[in-house]
């Protein structure tokens, strides 16, 4: 509970010092919990562990074995059938001068994701999510513990939306000590995005009105007695001590109004909805069970006790919001429909889980242009384009035999607590689905700890038994410390063991050079070159460190040619730039989707003109990563366009007209040039200092004048 909290509070735990923090904190507890779950039999002696049996470890299980998979090596024809774009994709990553030789081998070996590194990030984030879970449930063994879990999170959902008005209705905009540059209106708690800020306050308030209903069951109460005269304060104090469930409705109906009036002031219209659909859900709920019909007035009470307050303060803003919500809803359609495209390609097996931010500006909308998308906003559509359909498939699979599971104790149950504490996790489970369909919250970890937790509070609240409801009733997997009890144990020690390491292999790498997007903290973009080599030391999978290195020698050459360095001789040159390209080879095998990648590398192909073999391989070799580059460019920059004209203006000039070569140069030049002016045919100022960048370089190479005319007359780009 700890960790859940610490990751609410650090900005729901996006950037590397937190959520590395928070990823520790669970593997710890889940150590512990290992330990604790060992004693012996009582029947015979024997040392055993008890592993807890829950509706979700197939779908663990199974998603761990898939993230493996998506990353092994395969042979080519494997893959070919799985997944044709990866082969694609994957024979594009090889290095250029590879293909340029003509008898390449029978096959070769490439795995379904052709960046393995975000996979094997997902993973990670995956199995702490998964033992999060796991753990808490094991250790929620008694009422007590369960309203406990409860209570920490009302008070800290309270918390967020006490802390977000006092910042946005004081006009202060700050998230501890970062100045929000957007979102400044609304209220966002410690949450940057005030939609993912929405996401806690919704599984909040389910979690409160469950727990409402709870509470709400008619009992005897114990009649206040006092001997004599009593005071104020003696009568205060026995009402309040006294009747213990009293002091629960207090607390309920406060943390309900301040939770609610969140929510509205977050002015997040998927929030709001998916409240919505989660609360239609819950009545529908209780329906179905004769007993609990009544306890539908609480949550009706209690919305319109939010409705009183939030009416009171004003919520024109929040209410406005609405008015926009078409806009809204065409630009998130524009992304789920180049989403499915991207599915389209890779439909069976997906680029792989974590992949799409650096797989989707091949897709992206003109429209888009400029911006970068990480997130499809839509958790749906990207886990589907990610994960492909056998992947997807295993999810909804597992969700299902969790429901059915669920469903069938819950309606097997009568005990009130297990009964509407116990439905929550259905009712969040429906909102959060319809959140997600235009959000992203699944990719937040605070967000998805609290739904994890949730579900581990409905699961214990299940299986509670007896009178005073102070014990649940588990089914465990009993693994007897023999041979292959201990073998077991290991596998699962293991993959706790592996996770931590690289959790903090992967926050040392980033404390050396950064990679992961902060913006709460001033990070040095460019680090040393000692730095960015101990980030590869530490984790050489990410290829964004051997970009930075890459452009950090050819920093060090070029300051080095520039002051005329006497120490820079031309076999120290030639090292030097034969590092340059290994490095950049080495990021384009890595991540091969990386347009930069690709466009650097082939400019630093095309200045091996020291190496006797330039004319016949590095030369070809730049024209390949060029080609490549236009591959992976699709219409995100128009500034990427006019650079690689620029390269084939170049290259056409080298070439020279009288070589029949020459011409595909020329017409590849003058069609990324339209391409980028076709790009800002909406900004008449940016695409008239496009043109004249493109006069200039054409000038460069052809001086003629009378055939710059007819030539660019040809092109039909810059005139």
């Amino acid at each position: 509970m700890a960790v859940l909290v610490l990751a609410v509070l650090f900005f729901g735990a996006v950037h590397t010092y937190a959520y590395t923090v928070v990823f520790l904190g669970i593997l710890i507890a889940t150590a512990l919990v290992l330990i604790s779950s060992i004693d012996r039999d009582p029947g015979n002696a024997k040392l055993r562990i008890r592993l807890l049996k829950t509706g979700l470890n197939p779908l663990f299980l199974l998603l761990c074995i898939y993230l493996i998979f998506q990353t092994i090596p395969l042979p080519e024809n494997i893959v070919r059938f799985m997944s044709p774009g990866a082969v694609v994709v994957g024979q594009k990553s090889l290095p250029a001068t590879e293909a340029l030789v003509a008898a390449s081998p029978a096959y070769q070996w490439f795995s379904l994701a052709s960046y393995a590194y975000p996979v094997q990030q997902s993973m990670l984030r995956w199995i702490a999510y998964g033992l999060f879970f796991w753990g808490l449930a094991q250790t929620l063994n008694s009422q007590k513990r369960i309203e406990l879990a409860i209570f920490i999170i009302l008070v800290t959902g309270c918390f967020e939306a006490l802390y977000g008005m006092i910042q946005s209705f004081s006009g202060s905009g700050h998230i501890w000590w970062f100045k929000k540059n957007s979102y400044i209106k609304v209220v966002s708690g410690t949450f940057i995005n005030r939609n993912h800020f929405a996401g806690l306050m919704g599984m909040s308030l389910l979690l409160m009105a469950g727990f409402a209903a709870a509470l709400a069951t008619r009992g005897n109460k114990r009649p206040v007695t006092f001997g004599g005269k009593a005071t104020f304060k003696e009568r205060f104090t026995e009402t309040l001590l006294g009747r213990p469930q009293l002091f629960k409705r207090i607390f309920i109906v406060f943390s309900g109004s301040v939770i609610g009036m969140g929510l509205v002031f977050s002015a997040s219209r998927g929030g709001m909805i998916a409240v919505a659909a989660g609360m239609l859900v819950m009545g529908l709920l209780f329906l179905v069970r004769k007993k609990h019909r009544r306890k539908g007035f609480v949550v009706v009470l209690l919305f319109v006790i939010i409705c009183v307050y939030t009416l009171k303060i004003g919520a024109d803003y929040p209410l406005e919001r609405f008015k926009t919500f078409n806009t809204a809803f065409d630009v998130r359609k524009r992304y789920v429909q180049k989403t499915l495209e991207m599915f389209d390609d890779y439909r069976t097996a997906g680029v792989g889980v974590g992949n799409f931010k650096y797989v989707y500006p091949k897709y992206q909308a003109a429209a888009d242009k400029n911006f970068h998308i990480e997130y499809a906003n839509n958790d749906w559509i990207q886990f589907m384009s990610e994960a492909g359909v056998v992947g997807f498939g295993l999810l909804l699979i597992g969700m299902f035999y969790y429901i059915y599971l669920t469903v069938k104790i819950w309606s097997k149950r009568n005990d009130s607590f297990a009964v509407c504490v116990g439905m929550v996790p259905l009712v969040v489970m429906v909102s959060m689905a319809v959140h997600s369909s235009c959000d992203f919250n699944f990719h937040i970890p605070a967000n998805l700890m609290i739904f994890a937790a949730i579900l581990a509070i409905g699961f214990s609240a299940l299986h509670l038994r007896g009178h005073h409801r102070n014990k649940v009733h588990y089914q465990y997997q009993i693994l007897y410390l023999n041979p292959k009890g201990v073998l077991s144990l290991l596998l699962f020690a293991g993959l706790v063991i592996w996770a931590g390491v690289w959790t903090m292999r992967h926050f040392v790498a980033e404390a050396y050079c950064n990679t992961v997007r902060n913006s709460t903290l001033n990070r040095d973009q460019n680090p040393a070159l000692k730095d960015i080599k101990a980030a590869i030391a530490w984790d050489g999978r990410n290829a964004g460190y051997w970009y930075k290195l890459a452009l950090g020698l050819s920093k060090k050459r070029d300051q080095g040619l520039r002051i005329q360095d006497a120490k820079l001789k031309e076999q120290e040159l030639r090292k030097l730039q034969m590092e340059i390209v290994k490095t950049l080879e080495k990021a384009v095998r890595l991540n091969p989707f990386a347009v930069e990648y690709h466009q650097q590398l082939g400019w630093e192909y095309a200045r091996m003109w020291l190496e006797p073999d330039f004319g016949s391989k590095w030369f070809p070799a730049a024209d390949i990563s060029m080609e490549r580059t236009a591959y992976f460019a699709g219409e995100k920059s128009s500034f990427l366009h006019v650079k690689l004209g620029h390269y084939w203006v170049m290259r056409s000039k080298v070439m020279a007209p009288i070589f029949a070569n020459w011409k595909p140069a020329w017409t590849k030049a003058g069609w990324h040039y339209q391409k980028a002016l076709e790009l800002e045919s909406d900004n008449k100022r940016l695409r008239k200092g496009m043109i004249q960048k493109i006069k200039s370089q054409v000038r460069m190479y052809y001086p003629d004048e009378g055939f710059v005319k007819n030539a660019l007359g040809t092109m039909g780009s810059a005139n």
